[in-house]
């Protein structure tokens, strides 16, 4: 499963380097409270056999720049937070509230890049952003047993994400 997510998520970085996302202009500054996203955070992060990582940005600038890589540093710059909720064994209920919450970020602004059903795996990936700038990335990906959720936020200029998948697929 960690495979066919990284995968997606290199495939939803090219992606990103030429996506352009209808979105409100105003919306675009900081993530709105009440977005879906964050609720789902809220939501199921206190859960059973949930392991939720919040990593800030300090942290985050930390971990890049010990690359010591001119792209993973202006990637650094660009990125506010990352949130990742994991579920290990969790049972088709809370899977598919999940899922059924995740499907609504359409309507929260969120703009599907990747849909991907294959032996019983579903990943979806969502983006919200525009052309010059991604402020949400939302990876989602659910086996027979576990599912993760991963939100990265920022001020990501799409040409960064395509900078650093050319870098690692040389």
């Amino acid at each position: 499963m960690r495979t066919t997510i990284f995968s997606i998520a290199f495939a939803v970085a090219i992606l990103c380097s030429s996506c352009t996302v209808k979105a409100n202009p105003t919306s675009l500054i900081t993530q709105p409270k009440n977005d879906e996203i964050g609720s789902i955070f809220k939501e199921f992060k206190s859960g059973n056999n949930v392991t939720y990582v919040n990593l800030p940005k300090t942290l985050i600038k930390l971990g890049l720049k010990a690359a010591d890589d001119k792209t993973a540093n202006a990637l650094a710059e660009q990125i506010d937070g990352l949130q990742i909720l994991t579920f290990e064994k969790a049972d088709q209920r809370l899977k598919d509230n999940l899922y059924n919450r995740i499907s609504k970020l359409e309507s929260q602004g969120y703009e599907p890049m990747v849909k991907a059903n294959e032996d019983g795996e579903k990943v979806r990936i969502f983006i919200k952003g525009n052309e010059k700038e991604v402020q949400s990335l939302v990876v989602f990906a659910m086996d027979k047993e576990d599912c993760s959720l991963i939100n990265i936020v920022g001020h990501i200029n799409p040409s960064n994400i395509d900078d650093i998948v050319k870098s690692q697929t040389k």
